[in-house]
């Protein structure tokens, strides 16, 4: 299913103010909260990294995510997008056992083989992304919105990590909401819309460290590009 994403940005420490508005939005508590962990996965040109800074209207974003402390159910997700509009793509990887022992000795392991028998080229892993969601909806209509706290980044290259000091609201609606979204949502609201990923700003904030893989030099042209998160 096709479905719009819009990303809201705050300082630390002020997830509240969206809780606030949600509530009196007639939002409800959907889930429990729960961690959320993600192994981004590019290729040697990071195509990936680059189309999203350049702004180029199809492209995809791979990553292996899991849930709480025990990676009990592992998934492959590829995210595509075309436009403002996006998808996902999901494929539970059943014989996967171990994260860290596939990342630990990635080159010719079976997650790595699986990747390029898929993707048809080399990929690699290169963030890892950890944060805390909570889960909302919408009583009305099928419009669904998280808050992530508490949000690191991780160089899978040397596990240093870096705390991200904003909190992120995100609502997620199919195309068929967005007139309902528009006209309910966002006259009402007073945060501003955002472009936002977190594998982009991962990136950027690690390869400023030179904690990436040793391919910092591919990256030197597009770190510094006209993102705002403040």
């Amino acid at each position: 299913m096709k479905r719009f994403e819009r990303k809201y940005i705050e300082r630390k420490n002020n997830a509240y103010l969206f809780k606030n508005f949600l509530f009196t939005k007639s939002f409800y508590k959907k889930y429990d909260k729960r961690i959320v962990n993600s192994l981004y996965f590019d290729d040697f040109n990071f195509s990936s990294f680059k189309d999203n800074v350049d702004g180029n209207t199809q492209r995809l974003k791979t990553r292996i995510r899991w849930y709480n402390e025990i990676p009990d159910l592992i998934n492959l997700e590829i995210k595509n997008k075309n436009g403002f509009l996006g998808w996902k793509d999901t494929i539970k990887l059943k014989n996967i056992k171990s994260i860290e022992e596939n990342i630990r000795n990635y080159s010719n392991s079976e997650l790595e083989n699986y990747l390029k028998k898929i993707f048809k080229k080399n990929m690699f892993p290169v963030i890892k992304t950890k944060y805390s969601r909570e889960y909302y909806e919408y009583a009305h209509e099928n419009i669904r919105a998280t808050i992530d706290t508490q949000l690191e980044f991780f160089s899978v290259k040397t596990n240093f990590k870096i705390n991200f000091d904003k909190e992120i609201m995100e609502f997620k609606y199919p195309a068929s909401n967005d007139q309902i979204f528009r006209n309910y949502i966002i006259p009402k609201n007073n945060f501003r819309f955002q472009k936002f990923s977190k594998y982009v700003v991962g990136v950027n904030l690690l390869n400023r460290n030179l904690l990436l893989w040793d391919l910092n030099i591919l990256l030197v042209d597009y770190v510094w590009f006209n993102f705002d998160y403040s």
